[in-house]
């Protein structure tokens, strides 16, 4: 009986290159840095909207 590995030759030519990886890790860095931004600006809208709503400045 013949049993197939897991590493055969196909799935090994089906992983990522290291340079794959660092392009990948490069992009997901920048999508985390601009969705921190969008989420800071999000949290001071929710401030300015619940001081709206408590009276305002003082």
């Amino acid at each position: 009986m013949v049993k197939r590995r897991e590493d055969s030759i196909r799935e090994l030519n089906k992983r990522k290159t290291n340079e794959q990886l660092a392009a990948e890790n490069a992009a997901l860095r920048e999508k985390v840095a601009t969705l921190e931004g969008q989420l800071t600006d999000t949290q001071m809208a929710l401030c300015d909207v619940y001081e709206a709503l408590v009276g305002g400045e003082q």
